[in-house]
């Protein structure tokens, strides 16, 4: 477990440019390793990969045979490269959409505003739940006990982490049943002796849905939280730094001290389309031009440094190439194609200078500073959004003065 004074944790999440987050249904070994290649050369040594449900566990038996060899394939591409690798599994959000086998979507109850996507096509019905149903759980257990059997012990893996953002498209019926779904994956891993996570949305912060960090920093090494910057409900410019700081410290207060917590950044930019022009109807009102979102960047990195938090993951490697941007999650929500430090041809956006200050130097993981200091989180959640907003404008009047500056 990451304390004050051991290194901070740099990372990046991997979505290649050509397929996104459709790695695994068109793996092509060769621009893995030339990715792999190319972030290590930044000197970012963690790099997140997420397994998709509906290419890892396509029937609800046995993982793909296939699929096991491709991660096999990246891990030892990337242990030659001297970078640690979190395979990422189950529920995983990636914009309103969510990858899912058939026989984990109830095409009799679909859930508004979550797509279930499988091989790429959007598909009827809504996510079953992961967290109580039975067959759900027996299936998730099979395929983390596949993964740690033919994985532990090997000298990439950095941790497991059991999702992300899942509660966006896979909310959780009862505070209680998520946890104990933590604890049950997480008592296999740590019976392996190896570490496990779980990655958690800004959403689980900001809105009441469920979810109770403290509940579930009981039971993993690592708490991730994904931000996106652009999109938080707070009042101010979406790019001001400080909106995101804010969400961490009071991540780190509702998480306690259990578990220390790892932020996944991921900040839009790139060239914004004209509303006038013919592209109209992916007019993307999120996305920021390069400079701006360097300068929010950099700033940003540097204050998550100082307020103690024992990681920080960008939010993605490379921008999308132009045909993900008509496939789902991209044709509702442009802006995700944007999130990488390099675009889809491979060169740095201004934001990867950011990237590559963080990078360049050890830095020592600072004692936590969460805010407030104590809290009641039931009140919190029950209160929201006033709540929220209260606690926004106590933070802005007590730390929201100015950036800090590292040595």
């Amino acid at each position: 477990m990451t304390r004050p004074g051991d290194q901070l944790e740099v990372g990046v999440t991997y979505l290649p440019a050509a397929v996104g987050p459709y790695l695994w249904q068109e793996f092509d070994p060769v621009r893995v390793a030339h990715d792999l290649a190319a972030i290590a050369a930044r000197r970012i040594p963690v790099v997140r990969t997420l397994l998709s449900w509906d290419a890892f566990m396509p029937n609800d038996r046995v993982p793909s045979a296939r699929r096991i060899r491709d991660l096999e394939t990246l891990l030892n591409g990337a242990h030659e490269l001297g970078l640690r690798v979190i395979p990422t599994l189950f529920a995983q959000s990636i914009g309103d959409c969510v990858l899912l086998p058939a026989y984990a979507i109830d095409r009799r109850a679909p859930r508004r505003g979550v797509r279930c996507v499988t091989d790429a096509r959007v598909v009827d019905g809504g996510p079953r739940d992961i967290y109580a149903d039975p067959l759900m759980l027996e299936v998730q257990v099979r395929w983390l006990d596949a993964l740690l059997a033919g994985f532990a012990g090997h000298p990439a893996i950095a941790a497991w982490d059991f999702g992300n953002d899942p509660a966006t498209t896979v909310r959780p019926r009862r505070i209680a049943e998520m946890a104990a779904w933590a604890g049950l994956l997480a008592e296999r891993v740590h019976a392996q002796d190896e570490e496990c996570r779980l990655t958690l949305g800004q959403g689980d912060v900001t809105s009441g849905r469920g979810v109770r960090l403290a509940a579930l920093a009981a039971h993993v090494d690592t708490l991730g939280l994904a931000v996106r910057p652009q999109r938080l409900p707070l009042p101010g410019d979406p790019l001001d730094p400080g909106r995101a700081l804010f969400i961490a410290e009071l991540a780190q207060a509702l998480a306690g001290p259990t578990a220390p917590l790892v932020v996944e950044v991921g900040i839009a930019s790139g060239e914004i389309v004209d509303a006038d022009s013919d592209a109209a109807a992916a007019h993307d009102r999120v996305t920021a031009p390069p400079d701006d979102a360097r300068r929010s960047a950099d700033e940003l990195l540097q204050r998550l440094v100082s307020a103690g938090v024992a990681g920080i993951h960008a939010g993605a490697w490379s921008d999308w190439g132009e045909r993900l941007l008509e496939a789902p999650p991209a044709d509702r929500r442009p802006w995700l194609a944007r999130l990488g430090i390099v675009d889809s041809t491979g060169v740095s956006k201004p934001v990867a200078g950011a990237w590559g200050a963080l990078a360049g130097r050890e830095h020592a993981v600072a004692s936590p500073s969460p805010y407030p200091s104590t809290i009641d989180s039931e009140s919190y959640y029950a209160n929201l959004p006033d709540s929220l907003l209260d606690v926004h404008a106590s933070w802005q009047g007590d730390r929201g003065d100015g950036p800090a500056i590292l040595d």
